[in-house]
């Protein structure tokens, strides 16, 4: 069951919704004036908008995450429903082709041999459906670890990029305090503290890891367990219809 590409389209939600920050707050606050102290004077309803829009962005990215993850869990349940409806009708063909059988088998020879066949078939399926019930949970497993690992990356470099910006606010606060005339040169200084954190933040999300590469990787190894799982199905199902086929001779069974 693989991870629909909408799940993963949603997983990039975080990246851009700080970069539209990232690239548009520095216009809040750098408005060029023609009075020195114009800065200075604006500043604090400046710095309020700035962090008040990080607030609300890094709610949009908990929003968003809250959202895929109740998406992923609606996935899975929806998925488990359905593979639980098909075994139940795959147990259901099972049994009536063993009826049949058992009502071919007129020796006791045919009969133990019948019986013999249910068996192995019936432990043939148990062992194949609790191989598949350990890969799937072992690609979910890694699907999740991979989310936690990217959220808790994204969320470091968060706190390090809005650790900058407050810094770059402070810092012009007390340059206004202390010489409130030097607007232009503190506002300079604002703007090239801001420049350096959006890079940096930016230069850090690039180097992230690629959750879709990672998800692709656990489905490739998903779906070859899967066909490992299949072939020793497979393998010991012909082995036990040749035994089968050899007790009844010639009579189709």
């Amino acid at each position: 069951m693989n991870l629909p590409t909408k799940n993963l389209k949603l997983i990039s939600v975080t990246s851009g919704v700080l970069l539209i920050f990232v690239t548009s707050a520095p216009a809040v606050s750098m408005a060029t004036t023609t009075r020195e102290s114009a800065f200075c004077t604006n500043l604090p309803s400046d710095s309020t908008k700035i962090t008040a829009r990080l607030s609300s962005l890094e709610a949009k990215v908990t929003s968003a995450r809250t959202d895929r993850d109740q998406q992923i869990t609606a996935n899975r349940a929806k998925w488990d429903a359905e593979i639980k409806a098909n075994r139940a009708n795959w147990d259901q063909e099972r049994q009536d082709d063993f009826t049949k059988m058992e009502s071919k088998a007129t020796t006791s020879d045919q009969k133990t041999a019948v019986k013999t066949y249910e068996s192995t078939i019936l432990a043939a399926v148990a062992t194949r459906r609790q191989a598949f019930d350990s890969v799937r949970d072992t690609f979910r497993s890694g699907v999740d670890a991979a989310l936690a690992s990217r959220r808790s990356t994204l969320d470091s470099q968060i706190t390090s990029f809005n650790g900058s910006v407050n810094s770059a606010i402070s810092t012009a606060q007390a340059s206004c305090a202390s010489t409130p005339s030097s607007g232009p040169t503190i506002r300079t200084s604002f703007q090239a503290s801001l420049k350096t954190a959006r890079l940096t933040f930016q230069s850090e999300r690039k180097d992230d890891d690629k959750i879709g590469d990672i998800v692709k990787q656990l489905a490739y190894a998903r779906t070859a367990s899967f066909k490992t799982a299949d072939a020793t199905f497979e393998n010991t199902a012909k082995a036990a219809r040749d035994v089968l086929k050899a007790a009844f001779k010639n009579t189709n069974i």
